[in-house]
């Protein structure tokens, strides 16, 4: 579904301009927000990853 025909159905089901450039706000920093929470995991785990390789984490009870 493009951008045309889905603002095209927002409107055909009661929304107003307003509403749906505030939605569409509210996707982007949504998406923005899942993007980086992504970027922040993959960075933890090449961190624990590394912990591992280098001996400093093990599943050994010191």
């Amino acid at each position: 579904m493009n951008t045309q025909s889905s603002h095209k159905g927002l409107l055909e089901a009661g929304l107003t301009e307003q509403q749906i450039e505030r939605l569409g706000k509210v996707r982007k920093h949504y998406v923005e927000n899942e993007q980086m929470r992504i970027v922040a995991e993959t960075h933890r785990l090449c961190f624990a990853r590394w912990l591992v390789h280098t001996g400093r984490l093990t599943d050994s009870i010191a």
